[in-house]
């Protein structure tokens, strides 16, 4: 658990825009400002205050006491982000994962399309295809706070179950992207059978969609991208967002 604060506080202390970096913390742990507030008998104003940065820079006490708030907060409703911080802290094989980052900041799930490139699957004939693109259209304007691109051949020959559930980083509200996709069966049966899911999948160099997979996708609610863009050309624009 303290490796966990420390790396928490650390990130927030050396964030270039402290008020953000308790936000951005905030909101992995999915607590609202006023729950935060309540822990630590001030008013949700003074929260805010400190998060868009009308009130001078917390010190390092104020800091501490911010994680805590979030530690006692999650752990009292179960501790389900603190066991996803835990897995990604013991080590494991990254060879299948060909980058990993999170974000200084939110990001729209729209603008990241943008950047990679992706679309929803495709119109077509078919009903199925075009509800599914409805529904998900209206999650196009939620936020992911980092990405994990993974070669798919690697990660189904080397990852284990936990190694699996490594590949969230710090987030689970992160888009999960799969290199060298031939259908997306395989990757979607691995999301649907798993605990924890990710808030966008992306199939890069797919030849031809799954039916299961989009139906999988469809079950649990997750948006469902395509990129034709290269593997070198989908990492370098990765690695530039921030």
């Amino acid at each position: 658990m303290e490796k966990i604060k420390k790396h928490i506080i650390g990130d927030i202390a050396l964030s270039e825009d402290i008020g953000k970096g308790l936000k951005k913390w905030r909101e992995i742990f999915n607590i609202p400002q006023i729950e935060v507030a309540k822990y630590l008998k001030v008013s949700p104003s003074v929260v805010s205050d400190y998060e868009a940065g009308r009130r001078k820079n917390p010190g390092i006490n104020m800091i501490k006491r911010y994680v805590d708030a979030l530690i006692d907060i999650d752990r009292r409703r179960g501790g389900g982000t603190i066991r996803a911080l835990q897995r990604i802290l013991n080590p494991f094989s990254m060879d299948p994962i060909l980058q990993i980052k999170e974000y200084n900041n939110p990001l729209k799930i729209s603008e990241f399309l943008e950047i990679i490139e992706g679309e929803l699957p495709g119109h077509s004939n078919n009903l199925e295809v075009e509800n599914y693109r409805r529904e998900m259209e209206e999650k196009l304007n939620t936020c992911i706070f980092g990405h994990t691109v993974v070669d798919s051949v690697k990660a189904i020959l080397e990852m284990s179950g936990q190694d699996f559930l490594n590949l969230y980083g710090w987030t689970t509200e992160r888009a999960l992207i799969f290199t060298n996709v031939s259908t997306g069966r395989s990757p979607m049966v691995a999301i649907r059978v798993s605990s924890i899911k990710p808030r966008l999948v992306v199939f890069q160099g797919v030849s031809y969609l799954d039916k299961l997979a989009l139906k999988l996708a469809e079950i649990e609610g997750i948006p469902l991208i395509l990129t034709k863009l290269s593997v070198e050309e989908l990492l370098e624009r990765l690695s530039k967002v921030s």
